[in-house]
């Protein structure tokens, strides 16, 4: 059921010092996480309501994720989300950037009511008759420099976002396990997946022998030791989880939308924004700024095993929920990886 008017003003009411005068409007945010888990276990509302000029996004939990068969590949809970939104405000609250950042800054977190949910607003306010537009949807109709200039600003979030870092790698389950080497903890992920995706016939038995002598050679080849220290990563986040608004009859930049179901901490190149699916331009590299994610061959093999643990964890969590709608791209995905894996250099 979806968030009523109602909810919204008690819920603004818990946490606003000056409680709404008027009934809120609240509208619907298009799903933007790839992971059709995350999109049936949390919805994601906007609110405008008066006196206040704030927007605010309101994150509900329809639902307790499920584990499946491979829990790590599982939604993030919504504390976990709530104690990585609160990390990265106070990152960015830490050393005030040159440009505003469009993350969303939290608010409170309850955990306690019917339908668990997290309050934030956006960074700037916005009026409730504005339209937020997602910019994948928007970008093949934009002029050239109003592209570039949304895809700079795409990619500082992006850099924003990777350096806030941490010593632990892994999603918020393993932290207690105190993985601090990323390579043996996306080895212990990708082992995980593969054995799930087997068993739910995702992919047949051979292929998932053959894919894990692949992934030794990587190992045995270091191939993911480059990550010193891991970072704050989206594994789900692209274009669709960027929304623009029209400020004065220019596109802005108004909101990115990290899927907090799928943060980890990991090796940025791990980050949906920097697959070749996703084709990254010119400008959001540049905007993201140096070291750039790819410069190596080996770099290229990397994003490949990046791309195959995407395409087998949206998958997964479609055979979770029983919805496998959608999903093309991502089982087209896995398939052409699994045949550019077998020649990929991994020095």
């Amino acid at each position: 059921m979806a968030l009523t008017p109602q909810e919204a003003s008690d819920i603004l009411a818990a946490h606003l010092p000056l409680p709404p005068t008027e009934p809120p409007t609240v509208s619907f945010i298009d799903p933007t996480d790839a992971d059709p888990a995350a999109v049936a276990n949390f919805h994601l509302y906007l609110v405008h309501c008066l006196p206040h000029t704030t927007t605010y996004l309101v994150t509900l939990q329809l639902s307790e994720p499920l584990q499946g068969e491979a829990p790590l590949t599982a939604p993030n809970s919504i504390r976990s989300q709530y104690k990585f939104l609160t990390a990265l405000h106070a990152h960015i609250s830490s050393g005030p950037p040159p440009v505003p950042l469009p993350f969303p800054v939290p608010i409170a977190l309850n955990v306690d009511a019917s339908r668990p949910y997290i309050l934030a607003r956006l960074p700037v306010p916005l009026r409730p008759s504005t339209r937020l537009k997602q910019f994948s949807a928007i970008r093949d109709a934009l002029p050239p420099e109003q592209l570039a200039s949304l895809d700079l600003r795409f990619g500082f979030a992006l850099r924003t976002l990777h350096s806030l870092q941490s010593d632990w790698c892994g999603p918020p389950p393993l932290e207690s396990d105190g993985l601090y080497n990323w390579q043996e903890a996306f080895a212990f992920l990708m082992e995980e997946a593969l054995t799930a995706a087997g068993s739910a016939g995702i992919v047949s038995t051979v292929v998932v022998t053959t894919l894990r002598s692949y992934l030794a050679r990587a190992i045995g080849a270091f191939l993911f030791e480059d990550v010193e220290v891991p970072s704050l990563i989206a594994l789900t986040t692209g274009a669709e989880s960027v929304f623009v608004a029209e400020v004065n009859g220019e596109p802005q930049l108004a909101l990115l939308l990290p899927s907090l179901a799928h943060l980890l901490y990991g090796d940025p190149l791990l980050e949906r924004a920097f697959s070749p699916s996703q084709v990254p331009s010119k400008a959001l590299l540049e905007g993201y700024g140096q070291p750039a994610p790819i410069v190596f061959v080996r770099q290229r093999t990397k994003r490949m095993w990046y791309d195959l643990y995407l395409g087998l964890v949206v998958q997964l969590g479609g055979r979770t929920v029983g919805d496998d709608q959608g999903m093309d791209w991502a089982v087209q995905l896995v398939e052409h990886i699994r045949v550019l894996l077998k020649d990929a250099p991994c020095y």
